[in-house]
């Protein structure tokens, strides 16, 4: 809805299989978006992008963009690629959250490549721009998603995966830091300038919202971690303090601020997108509803921590037990 708001010359295909006869109903009504249905060969979870892509190029599709399903657009997109030349692969920077640092090529390292660059932060693939002569990343992008090494890890919880294999942005970002990818060249989406990663406490800093503030919102806003739509609010009414935050989090999420003014024209529950608590209702007002604004008292707290902090002992741990003495990857 948002894209058919701010890009209304835009052909959308939206990739949803397991689809009911009311949802395609009512897409019908946006007639620039084509729904298909039909699984993606060899996709599963959301290990689904570089097979869409490559499916898109197959059909004879040149220049596509690939925008996760929890984003929502702020305005019109174009701008941010237009007249970019055929070989630049757009990415996005990660949210600001410790555990995201690739230190020294980390996961290519970790994948047995030969380290050509680096980058400070997983690259995100919540937005991805790519055009036919990336074919040759994104066929061993999948390759990587296919492997029965990666798949033994997706069927554990995300915590007790390897750096490397946590998700498919991981496998991107470890091909893109590799020798043999050091060739494409990347244009990276900033974190607060053009998306909102709204991942909790980390996901929208001070410097961040004073930015927009003068600025205006950037072009996506991703709701990263808990989603709010599927949360389940009622059974964790009476959760414990860190879910309770968890949930505070989600109440004052610039996304649902954002999805508000769609409401109207969904045809399904909206119930997710009013204030779940007084304080967050409290919150939203103090804010005056305006998403830079609404909950800048725990985004200030929360960078206070981070900046106080730095790395923690189990990050430190965490990283130093991947390596031997002599830099030798132990996994």
């Amino acid at each position: 809805m948002s894209l058919t708001r701010h890009c209304p010359n835009l052909p959308i295909r939206l990739f949803f299989s397991p689809v009911k006869e009311e949802f395609v109903s009512w897409v019908r009504q946006y007639e620039q978006v084509r729904l298909d249905v039909d699984p993606l060969p060899t996709a599963y979870s959301h290990n689904v992008k570089p097979q869409a892509l490559l499916h898109l190029m197959d059909e004879g599709h040149d220049d596509i963009v690939w925008i996760d399903s929890d984003i929502i657009v702020a305005r019109d997109i174009s701008y941010l690629f237009h007249k970019l030349d055929p070989d630049v692969l757009v990415i996005t920077e990660e949210a600001m959250c410790r555990a995201r640092y690739d230190p020294d090529g980390l996961r290519a390292r970790l994948w047995g490549f030969k380290v050509g660059r680096t980058h400070p932060f997983v690259l995100n693939t919540g937005v991805i721009r790519g055009t036919k002569l990336h074919r040759p990343l994104l066929s061993r992008w999948r390759e990587l998603l296919e492997s029965d090494q990666y798949a033994k890890f997706q069927r554990l919880d995300w915590r007790s995966r390897p750096p490397h294999m946590i998700s498919d942005q991981d496998v991107l970002t470890a091909l893109l830091a590799s020798q043999e990818y050091t060739n494409v060249p990347l244009k990276i989406l900033k974190r607060g300038k053009d998306i909102i990663q709204y991942f909790g406490s980390h996901g929208y800093t001070i410097p961040e919202r004073l930015s927009n503030v003068i600025l205006g919102a950037p072009t996506f806003i991703h709701s990263q971690g808990p989603k709010p739509w599927i949360h389940d609010w009622e059974r964790r009414t009476a959760a414990s303090v860190r879910e309770s935050w968890e949930m505070l989090h989600l109440d004052l999420s610039p996304y649902t601020l954002a999805a508000r003014k769609y409401r109207e024209n969904l045809g399904s529950d909206t119930s997710w997108m009013r204030s779940h608590s007084i304080f967050g209702s409290f919150l939203r007002g103090l804010g005056l509803w305006y998403p830079p604004l609404v909950g800048l008292p725990f985004a200030a707290a929360a960078d206070l921590f981070r900046l106080a902090g730095g790395f923690s002992a189990n990050d430190r741990t965490a990283v130093a037990r991947l390596q031997n003495r002599d830099g030798a990857i132990l996994f």
